[in-house]
């Protein structure tokens, strides 16, 4: 088992005051980091496009990067065509998919773009791996999809009442990206503006075995592939408290 840790550029979108995006690349590459993409950043509205990969390539040369796509509506071959181009550029194996990318709801399940979309991105070099939301629509878009990878994002897991060993037993199989996030912490949860999610791993509700389990399966599969952290930074309430309780226990409060 071999695993590489990226940081999301998602995460550094949260600061109003910020470097530039190569400064941003430059800081996780000196880190020791690989980096995940968004497709927008910034005043940047479309990374993916031949202007944005051109000024990508080079901030990126020799590190490992994956991409996530937000798109615009399922259905559209052009859009999976465009990043999967920019992923096959930037040296980008994986390209995370959220599940709003390939089902809409309401709407009958156009799988030939989908289907369409594996076979072109195979050709190019590229898997592209369905980031999960509610279980029954993973286990819809594997059955119908079979060059479909899988992303479990750890926090996401629990958003609908599932649990770790059900999406595990079911996907493990198809399991090659990680995203690594936790579920927000139980004292945070009476404070205005918290989110439900995206926490540092370890210091929220994801109870330790199922964590304990994840790196069991991890092993059993001999998991070769990129854990991202997908973090957003607390807000200063948040901070408040947390160095509140540090502070109370050393003057003894």
């Amino acid at each position: 088992m071999h695993i590489t840790y990226s940081i999301s550029l998602w995460n550094f979108s949260h600061y109003a005051m910020r470097a530039s995006l190569e400064r941003v690349i430059a800081d996780i590459r000196k880190t020791g980091y690989g980096i995940e993409l968004w497709g927008s950043c910034w005043n940047e509205p479309d990374l993916y496009d031949e202007i944005g990969r051109a000024r990508l390539k080079p901030a990126l040369e020799g590190m490992t990067v994956s991409l996530h796509t937000v798109m615009r509506g399922a259905g559209n071959f052009a859009l999976h065509q465009q990043q999967i181009d920019a992923a096959a550029e930037l040296d980008a194996g994986v390209i995370v998919l959220h599940p709003n990318d390939v089902l809409l709801p309401d709407r009958p399940r156009d799988w030939d773009v989908v289907r369409r979309a594996v076979d072109y991105a195979g050709e190019r070099g590229v898997k592209l791996a369905l980031e999960n939301g509610k279980f029954d629509d993973l286990a819809e878009a594997f059955e119908n999809v079979p060059g479909l990878f899988c992303c479990i994002d750890v926090g996401h897991i629990y958003l609908d009442g599932g649990t770790m060993r059900q999406f595990l037993d079911a996907f493990s199989d198809r399991l090659i990206h990680l995203h690594l996030q936790e579920l927000c912490p139980p004292q945070y949860l009476t404070l205005p503006g918290h989110m439900k999610d995206h926490y540092c791993c370890g210091e929220g509700s994801i109870p330790r075995e199922d964590w304990e389990l994840l790196g069991e399966t991890l092993r059993r599969i001999d998991f070769n592939g990129i854990a991202v952290f997908e973090i957003h930074p607390e807000s200063p309430l948040e901070l408040a408290m947390k160095a509140r309780r540090f502070i109370n226990d050393v003057f003894e409060v």
